[in-house]
């Protein structure tokens, strides 16, 4: 993070995440741009990793909005990889798309930790039989953003 610095982010136009979630990529990054109500993004993280199958990357892009009268919540679309998995020297990722909730404790535009949810549908691209052909899930978000 040496590279970023606070201030070019001072002025509330951009952000940048690390964290847990659908919408970071797995456990990785997401890079925004404001709007005044809304955002756009673009995410890259690891979904899973090991010696025997290598790794699935995460990644992808997605719009959210501001919703209520605090600039606290937004919900939004995700469209990427959604989830990945790893078998028997095996992997597949599945790509699709997620409905997401994100709560920031300070603020849309702030530097400050985020919660969020998603409800995500994806297809496998790996036809092995020990995958599923396509998911259906709900997981959680956890992150800091700058």
């Amino acid at each position: 993070m040496s590279i970023f610095s606070v201030n070019s982010f001072s002025d509330d136009t951009r952000n940048v995440s690390f964290g847990l979630g659908t919408d970071q990529g797995g456990f990785g990054w997401k890079y925004t741009v404001n709007d005044r109500e809304s955002r756009f993004y673009g995410s890259l993280g690891l979904y899973t990793y090991s010696s025997s199958n290598g790794f699935n990357l995460g990644y992808g892009l997605g719009w959210e909005s501001l919703v209520g009268s605090s600039r606290n919540n937004t919900l939004g679309i995700f469209l990427g990889s959604v989830s990945g998995e790893g078998r028997n020297e095996e992997r597949t990722s599945y790509h699709g798309a997620a409905l997401t909730y994100n709560y920031y404790f300070k603020g849309f535009t702030k530097s400050n930790y985020v919660i969020g949810a998603d409800l995500k549908y994806g297809i496998s691209s790996n036809s092995h039989s020990y995958f599923k052909e396509n998911i259906s899930q709900v997981s959680v978000k956890v992150a800091y953003q700058w």
